[in-house]
């Protein structure tokens, strides 16, 4: 007799089905043996330390709200040379009152339209602190727990921070997915597993840290992904044609500044831009009530967010927030305040400086037993972070702290700040570290260098370039306006925007509130600068003028953030005064910049109906697209006003 129970079972009978059948099965098993490994690399958001000593985590599935993402428009991605613009918007512009979002685990898919391909590349762009990476490990952590885009087949993560340590060495694809999965080291070089046949996901995280330009010009059409090349090739192939495995989904994640890095042309037809843009007002009172258990605390920092609101002044905070990092380092500043202790941040500089304080544990213990020993930490640290800053790594190898003069085993301060690095390979022969939040190397190493010229009168800014020069930057005491020049000429300089953060904490530590916080902690005991109200006018006015001759818009935003920092009054009209110049080189600004723009004009209290009558005479569209223009107007308030 028939057992029922067996009905409905085909069992395998040609070579073919039973070839197949075990194709199925093995990429069933390696594929749950890459899920569990991914479950244990991205289930919290550790922002801090090996196991037996203080463990600060949010898990991801409690803790992560969505974030703001729109689609971009690839029309202006990498259009710094364009000289001609449309007259009218284009007619896939968003009304006043809408724009395309995108939900997270919907990244890959296209937004509802008949003429729309699959889309196979995304590039996403999004600032410093946006949750770039935290949106990367909730896609991740959605699909190893069965919860999400379960029709891929595996999914592979290859952060560029640990890239740059192999970037002289030549991989294949199949290497390269065994070098960072443990859980893929025999099955990639199995034939028997065969990835052509499967859905692939790969996520290339952190374009901007790449320390080599990836390279366009020699890659070719390339089937075989056991054949080795060398890595900026690889990448380049992968992300361009995907015909290293015909059933590949690349998502690539940057800050703005990288996003040209890869050239237009060279993305797939099949591909999408997106933007991370962090909180929306709605998003940001989410958060604080999933960070906070205690309802007092909800309201607290709602309650100081929407305060900056109300004062036009000073909204800088509520602009900060827009980023999840400072929500979350605004919430635990909240935390370690005493009630009805005033929090006064008005600043990016001021935020990570109480943050600091805090976490370290100097806030209200200035004068305890440990005290002294905490603030040689420090600056030790900051030691690390610029020699790092300099080597352009986000990495550092056990090595690297030592030689700094720092006890790993005994450090908790090194531990509160840095975490070890969670590697899914064995390729570091030694424990290997990096900050634990983004933005705390480059104020660190800010932090190093304005002690140093507090300290020693000496600019570690300065690169002599002749033997005269090192000579004469040895015997001359260095000025702080000479430190501030040389800054400001670096970050020109520099094409990554790999100076950007650091020019806005170094700028800021020069102002008085900062320097009092710092001097509050001993930090910065007895070392205020004398004259630097009047040295900050003459930056000001330096930056003002690079301003003025600077042709690429986000170096230009960086130097607007540089006056931010430094409390200048006159921001809100620099800007409007640059919207309203036109571009000698004929760059245009790109929606998101156009924002930034939006939100420092807001934050600075100038009168919206004033700046509106000056987008009316159309003044502005000879620096930005229509698409930026749409976007400036939509921050400003008058969603309803239309462009013609």
């Amino acid at each position: 007799m028939e057992d029922s129970g067996q009905q409905g079972v085909t069992l395998p009978h040609t070579e073919g089905e039973r070839t197949a059948h075990t194709q199925r099965s093995k990429l069933g098993g390696v594929r749950e043996k890459l899920q569990s490994e991914l479950r244990g690399r991205y289930v919290s958001l550790c922002d801090g330390t090996p196991a037996g000593q203080e463990v600060w985590s949010h898990c991801l599935t409690h803790s992560y709200v969505e974030l703001l993402i729109t689609e971009g428009n690839v029309q202006w991605h990498n259009d710094r040379h364009a000289a001609t613009r449309p007259v009218r918007p284009p007619s896939d512009m968003p009304t006043a009152n809408e724009e395309v979002t995108i939900k997270l685990d919907d990244i890959f898919k296209p937004p509802l339209s008949p003429d729309r391909p699959q889309v196979k590349t995304v590039l996403t762009k999004g600032p410093a602190g946006s949750g770039k990476t935290a949106s990367v490990q909730k896609f991740v952590l959605n699909w190893a727990e069965d919860r999400a885009n379960q029709e891929v087949d595996f999914l592979f993560v290859f952060p560029f921070s640990e890239l740059n340590w192999l970037i002289d060495r030549s991989f294949s694809l199949s290497g390269l997915i065994s070098h960072f999965h443990l859980s893929m080291t025999s099955e990639s070089e199995n034939p028997g597993l065969d990835l052509s046949r499967s859905k692939v996901v790969f996520i290339l995280d952190g374009l901007d840290q790449f320390n080599l330009p990836l390279d366009f010009e020699s890659i070719s059409v390339e089937s075989d992904i056991n054949k080795e090349m060398p890595l900026p090739i690889l990448l380049a192939n992968l992300i361009w044609c995907q015909l290293l495995l015909p059933f590949a989904y690349v998502w690539v994640i940057t800050r703005p500044a990288a996003a040209s890095f890869i050239p237009i042309d060279f993305l797939p037809q099949q591909q999408c831009l997106t933007e991370i843009r962090g909180f929306d007002d709605t998003q940001k009172r989410e958060f604080f009530r999933k960070r906070f258990g205690n309802q007092i605390l909800v309201h607290k920092a709602i309650a100081l967010v929407m305060k900056a609101i109300a004062l036009e002044s000073s909204r800088n905070l509520c602009v900060l927030c827009q980023t999840p990092l400072c929500c979350e380092m605004l919430a635990t500043i909240l935390e370690n305040t005493e009630a009805g202790e005033c929090v006064e941040i008005d600043t990016l500089t001021q935020l990570y400086t109480h943050f600091l304080l805090v976490r370290i544990g100097l806030k209200n213990d200035r004068n305890g037993e440990h005290s002294e020993s905490i603030r040689e930490v420090i600056r030790k640290l900051g030691k690390l972070a610029f020699l790092q800053q300099e080597r352009g790594s986000l990495i550092f190898s056990e090595s690297d702290v030592k030689e700094c003069g720092i006890n790993v085993s005994k450090s908790s301060t090194f531990h509160r700040l840095c975490r070890p690095l969670i590697a899914g390979c064995e390729m570091y022969l030694e424990e290997m570290y990096r900050f634990a939040y983004t933005g705390i190397q480059d104020y660190l190493a800010a932090l190093h260098v304005f002690l140093t010229y507090t300290n020693k009168r000496r600019n570690l800014v300065l690169q002599p370039t002749t033997l005269f020069d090192r000579l004469k930057g040895t015997f001359r005491r260095a000025t702080l306006l000479n430190l501030h020049r040389c800054t400001v000429d670096r970050v020109l300089r520099n094409t990554h925007g790999t100076y950007d953060l650091f020019l806005c904490f170094l700028l800021g530590l020069s102002t008085t509130p900062n320097q009092t916080l710092l001097d509050l902690a001993c930090l910065g005991k007895g070392l205020k600068v004398t004259g630097s109200k009047g040295i900050t006018e003459i930056t000001a006015e330096y930056i003002k003028q690079a301003i003025k001759a600077e042709p690429y818009p986000q170096t230009t935003l960086a130097l607007f953030r540089g006056l931010r920092e430094l409390g200048d009054a006159s921001l809100g009209r620099e800007v409007r005064r640059y919207l309203a110049s036109e571009s000698r080189w004929g760059f245009l600004l790109e929606p998101d910049q156009c924002w930034e723009l939006a939100d420092m004009l807001w934050a600075g209290g100038e009168m919206e109906r004033e700046v509106f009558r000056e987008m009316e005479r159309l003044s502005w569209m000879r620096r930005m697209s229509m698409w930026g223009f749409w976007r400036m107007q939509t921050v400003l308030g008058d969603r309803h006003w239309q462009v013609y």
